[in-house]
C-alpha cells in the first residue's frame, strides 16, 4: 500500500477509537489523529537507506520496520515521542497520555503492517526470526477506491466533529467498516480469479497465483509456472463473453512498453489487455530461454533476486562481439521491459560464459548509468 494512504488509515484508526471516560480532551484527541497518522507511515521509513543500494530495498523493506516482534518497541518509541511533543505545549499533558499514545502507534504501525500483508509485494512480518514474505494478493499496491474511501471519510469526520466530537469518532467507525468491507470485496474478488486460474491452468503441480491490478477490482493478472514456462492471463472478471477490443500481441506490447510512451499505451489500451474468462488469452513465458539464462535463473533463485520473486523468468541476448546479456524478471511486476519494471536484474557473461557483471539496470538504481556489479548468488 502507498506510503499517504497507510497515514490516512492510521488517522481513521485514531479517530474512532473510544474516548476517554471523562468528557474528551480535544489537545489529545488531536494529538492521537496525528500520532496515528505518521506512526502508521513509520515502516516505510526504511526506504530512506535504498538509495544507497538495490540490494537492500529488495532483502529489507517490509522486513524489521514491518515485525510484529518488533511491534511493542516501535509502539513504546513512537508513542513516547508523540509525548514528548505534547509535553512541549504550555499545558501540562492529561493524564494516561502516554499510555494512549503508545497504544495509538502500536495500532498505527499494526495497520500498516496489515494492510501491506493484503497487497502482492510480500511482507516479512516475523522478521528478524524468519525472512519468509508473506502475501494475501487482495488488494494492489495503490488502490483510488481505498484511498477514497479514507479521505472522504476524514473529511467527513472532521466536519461532523465540529458540531460533536463523539459523533465525529462515529463518522470514523463508518469509514473503518466502509473501506473493511472493500477490502473484503477484493478478497473475494481475489478467490474468483483463483479459481478462474485453476480452470485456465489445469497442469497438476503447477504454482498459481492471482496478481491484483490497477484501477478495478475485477482485474487481475493470473499467473502458473509449471516448471518450464509461465504463463499470464490478465482477467477482467466484470467482462462476459467475447472481447470486441483487440488484444495486444505479446510482440507489439513489448516494442511500445520498450518506448517512453509505454505506460500511457498501457493505461489506453486496459480495454483489449484484460478479456472476459471465456475470451481469455494466455501469453506463454518461457522460465529460461537459453543456456546462460538457465543459469543465471537457477543461481538467482539462491540469491538477491531470489529473496522477493515469486515468478522469475530469464531472458538472454547476446552482442556481435560474443558477450551476452540476461535479464531476469518477476513476472509478478512486469515482464515487458526494463523501463517499466524497476526490479529487473541483469547479468553479462563473455563469449566463455564467463560472470562479468551483475546488478539492477534500472534508472531507479542505476548511478552514473553504471551497474552495481553485485553477483547474482550469495
Amino acid at each position: 500500500m502507498d506510503t499517504l494512504t497507510h497515514g490516512l488509515a492510521g488517522a481513521v484508526l485514531a479517530w474512532a477509537l473510544p474516548a476517554e471516560r471523562k468528557p474528551a480532551d480535544r489537545t489529545l484527541h488531536r494529538a492521537e489523529i496525528w500520532t496515528g497518522f505518521a506512526t502508521a507511515m513509520f515502516p516505510d521509513a526504511d526506504v530512506l537507506l535504498s538509495p544507497f543500494s538495490p540490494e537492500f530495498y529488495i532483502t529489507q523493506h517490509r522486513g524489521l520496520s514491518h515485525s510484529f516482534f518488533l511491534l511493542p518497541l516501535w509502539a513504546l518509541l513512537l508513542g513516547g515521542a508523540a509525548y514528548g511533543l505534547l509535553c512541549l505545549r504550555k499545558t501540562p499533558p492529561p493524564r494516561l497520555a502516554f499510555a494512549r499514545l503508545s497504544l495509538v502507534s502500536g495500532i498505527g504501525v499494526l495497520s500498516h503492517i496489515l494492510l501491506d500483508w493484503i497487497t502482492s509485494w510480500g511482507t516479512m512480518f516475523f522478521s528478524p526470526l524468519s525472512w519468509e514474505r508473506y502475501s494475501l494478493d487482495w488488494v494492489f499496491i495503490i488502490d483510488f477506491v481505498f484511498s477514497g474511501l479514507l479521505i472522504l471519510g476524514l473529511i467527513g469526520s472532521f466536519w461532523i466533529a465540529r458540531r460533536s466530537v463523539p459523533r465525529g469518532r462515529l463518522g470514523a467507525r463508518a469509514t473503518l467498516l466502509a473501506s473493511s468491507l472493500y477490502v473484503m470485496l477484493c478478497a473475494s474478488r481475489h478467490g474468483v480469479a483463483m479459481q478462474a486460474g485453476v480452470s485456465l491452468l489445469p497442469v497438476a503441480g503447477s504454482t498459481r497465483a492471482a496478481i491484483p491490478q490497477p484501477l478495478s477490482p475485477n482485474r487481475w493478472l493470473v499467473l502458473g509456472d509449471d516448471g518450464v514456462n509461465i504463463t499470464a492471463y490478465f482477467l477482467d472478471l466484470g467482462k462476459r463473453g467475447l472481447d470486441p477490443h483487440p488484444s495486444p500481441t505479446q510482440e507489439g506490447l513489448e516494442s511500445v512498453a520498450a518506448s517512453a510512451r509505454g505506460i500511457e499505451f498501457l493505461v489506453r489500451r486496459l480495454e483489449g489487455v484484460y478479456r472476459s474468462v471465456a475470451d481469455a488469452q494466455p501469453r506463454v513465458i518461457p522460465k529460461a530461454d537459453g543456456p546462460l539464462a538457465l543459469r543465471t535463473l537457477l543461481n538467482g533463485r539462491q540469491g538477491i533476486f531470489g529473496r522477493f520473486a515469486r515468478f522469475p523468468a530469464a531472458r538472454e541476448t547476446r552482442d556481435p562481439d560474443g558477450i551476452t546479456h540476461v535479464l531476469l524478471r518477476d513476472a509478478r511486476f512486469g515482464y515487458l521491459s526494463p523501463a517499466i519494471d524497476p526490479f529487473t536484474y541483469s547479468v553479462s557473461y563473455d563469449p566463455a560464459g564467463k560472470l562479468l557483471s551483475a546488478g539492477f539496470p534500472s534508472q531507479r538504481w542505476a548511478q552514473n548509468g553504471a551497474m552495481t556489479g553485485t553477483a547474482v548468488a550469495r
